[in-house]
């Protein structure tokens, strides 16, 4: 059975993000590197657009252009870092300090 392909960056991101800081820091690092990172992998076709998984059975995330890519990697910092925030590797590694701080009781 051949999998879904979609366009729409929320819908997609629905079901491709489970927990917020780790999902979402290692879906950014493989759109923006175009590679596998954790559960998500990003691959160039060779008709030149990028198709984003989570898993093997899971929907693609059709990419055709480097402005759609761009236009993801925005939505998903202002869908969960905040419109104009900060980068999400800095947000990533700010909420991992504060998860540390956590643990140790500070």
């Amino acid at each position: 059975m051949a999998r879904i392909t979609l366009t729409d960056f929320d819908e997609w991101l629905d079901d491709a993000v489970q927990s917020e800081v780790e999902d979402v820091y290692a879906l950014s690092e493989a759109v923006d590197g175009e590679t596998e990172f954790a559960q998500y992998k990003a691959e160039r076709a060779p008709n030149g657009q990028l198709f984003v998984s989570y898993g093997e059975d899971s929907p693609w995330l059709r990419l055709p252009t480097e402005a759609a890519k761009q236009g993801f990697l925005r939505r998903l910092g202002g869908r969960y870092v905040g419109e104009g925030g900060m980068d999400i590797g800095a947000w990533y590694v700010m909420h991992m300090g504060l998860a540390s701080d956590y643990r140790k009781g500070a």
